[in-house]
C-alpha cells in the first residue's frame, strides 16, 4: 500500500511524529505544502524557496536535514506555492503538478489534513482515494468566515471518509453536516514529542504560569488576566506569561497585573528554543478558551510533561481528564479559574503526580504515536479495500 500524506507546516508538530511511525508500517510519502509565509513555522525551517512553483524533493533543502531522525526524507516532497493568493495561476499549476506526481507514483490512498482551499481544488481529482483528518470538526468562532464555510462545504460534498481527533464533537459534526455515521472514524492526538529534542532557551522570568499560542478572541485570555488579578493578591510572587503572535483584542490596562508587572507579554512569534524554554520552566500551562476543538497547545505541554488547566469546551476535557493530567474549569468563569490556579500553586505534589501520569500514558501507552499510527493504518486498509471494490 502506498500513501500520500499531504499537509502544511502549521501542523508539523503533530504530523512529523505520526508520519515517522506510519513509515515504519507502510510505504508513505509526505507532501508538505509551503509558501513564503509558512516556510518557517513550527518544526519546519526552510531558508528560501524557489521563485518558481513546483514539487521538489526534500534533498533540495539541506536545512531540513535535522528531520532525518524523525521521518524518511527520501520520501518527503516540498510543494512550493509561490503565489501570494490561493487563486494565483502559479499555485494552481503547482497543485496540479503535485496531483500528477501522486498519480505517477501509483499512490493508493491520499491523506489530507485540512479541507483544500479554492486554489487547491485540483486535489479533488484524487477524491476517491482521499481520507481527511478534520482538526476542527466545527470551526472556531473567530475563524467562521464565509470563505472557510465554502471550503468546508465543498469538502463535505466531495469526500466520503473523515477522521476526527475527538469523540466529543463527533455527534455534532455528523448532525451539522448531515453525515452518515459510517463516514466518520475516530483517532486522537498524542504529545508533540519532537519538542523533547529541542535545547531550551532559559527564560528571563521565573515562578510563572504560561499561556502560549496564537492570540485570538476564542482563546479567552481576558478571563485569564482577570483570574490572575485574584491569584496575585494571594500569591504576589507568581506571574503570568502570555506568549504568542496576534492582535491583542481587549484592553490590558483594566487588569492590575499589567500595570504592576505581574504580566509578561511576549506578543510575537517565538522560535522553538524559546517556546520550549518557556514551557519547561513554567509551573503549568493554562488554556482558558471560550470555544475549541482539540488543542495542539495541550499536546505541546504534555510533550514536556506539564499539567494543563483548561476549560470545559470541545475535546479539552477528554484530553486533560480532570485531576489526571490537569484541571478542567467552566469557560468564562474567572472565580473557578483563579481557584484552580491557586490550588495547583499551593500543591506541588499534585503537580508532580499529574506530571508522572503524563509521562506514563503518552510514552508507550494507548496515547502514544505508535498506537495512533496502527489505528490510522487500519483506516487506510479499510479505505483501500473500499476503493478497490468500487473500481472492480
Amino acid at each position: 500500500m502506498k500513501v500520500a500524506y499531504i499537509s502544511t507546516p502549521h501542523l508539523a508538530d503533530c504530523d512529523i511524529p505520526l508520519i515517522g511511525e506510519l513509515q515504519k508500517k507502510i510505504n508513505l510519502f509526505y507532501f508538505l505544502k509551503v509558501s513564503e509565509s509558512t516556510k518557517r513555522l513550527t518544526l519546519i525551517k526552510i531558508e528560501s524557496l524557489n521563485k518558481r512553483g513546483g514539487v521538489y524533493p526534500a534533498s533540495d533543502f539541506p536545512e531540513l536535514a535535522y528531520l532525518a531522525n524523525a521521518i524518511d526524507l527520501s520520501k518527503t516532497y516540498i510543494v512550493n506555492l509561490p503565489g501570494k493568493h490561493d487563486w494565483s495561476i502559479s499555485n494552481l499549476l503547482t497543485i496540479f503538478r503535485m496531483v500528477c506526481v501522486i498519480l505517477h507514483k501509483k499512490i493508493n490512498i491520499v491523506h489530507l489534513t485540512w479541507p483544500p482551499r479554492y486554489g487547491e481544488f485540483f486535489t479533488y481529482l484524487l477524491r476517491k482515494r482521499i481520507v481527511i483528518t478534520m482538526h476542527d470538526p466545527l470551526p472556531h468562532s473567530s475563524e467562521d468566515t464565509w470563505l472557510n464555510r465554502l471550503h468546508r462545504d465543498v469538502c463535505f460534498r466531495l469526500l466520503n471518509d473523515f477522521i476526527l481527533l475527538n469523540e466529543t464533537q463527533k455527534e455534532d459534526f455528523i448532525k451539522t453536516y448531515h453525515m452518515g455515521a459510517k463516514r466518520v472514524v475516530l483517532s486522537h492526538l498524542s504529545a508533540y514529542t519532537n519538542l523533547q529534542n529541542i535545547k531550551p532557551q532559559k527564560p528571563d522570568v521565573s515562578n510563572y504560569v504560561v499561556f502560549f499560542g496564537g492570540i485570538s478572541s476564542h482563546k479567552g485570555i481576558e478571563y485569564l488576566c482577570e483570574a490572575m488579578d485574584k491569584v496575585c493578591k494571594k500569591h504576589p510572587d507568581v506571574k503570568l506569561v502570555v506568549a504568542g503572535k496576534g492582535k491583542i483584542y481587549f484592553d490590558l490596562n483594566q487588569y492590575a497585573i499589567y500595570s504592576n508587572g505581574h504580566l509578561v507579554l511576549l506578543n510575537r512569534y517565538l522560535d522553538d528554543t524559546e517556546l520550549v524554554g518557556l514551557i519547561r520552566s513554567s509551573l503549568f500551562v493554562v488554556c482558558p478558551y471560550v470555544d475549541a476543538t482539540q488543542s495542539g497547545v495541550i499536546m505541546s505541554a504534555f510533550a514536556l510533561n506539564k499539567p494543563v488547566i483548561a476549560t470545559n469546551v470541545g475535546a479539552l476535557p477528554s484530553m486533560v481528564k480532570n485531576g489526571l493530567y490537569g484541571t478542567i474549569v467552566p469557560p468564562r468563569d474567572v472565580t473557578s479559574l483563579a481557584t484552580a490556579i491557586n490550588t495547583l500553586i499551593e500543591d506541588p505534589q499534585k503537580i508532580e503526580a499529574m506530571t508522572e501520569n503524563i509521562k506514563h500514558d503518552y510514552s508507550k501507552g494507548k496515547y502514544s504515536w505508535n498506537a495512533i499510527a496502527q489505528g490510522i493504518t487500519d483506516i487506510y486498509t479499510k479505505k483501500l479495500s473500499t476503493f478497490c471494490n468500487q473500481n472492480n
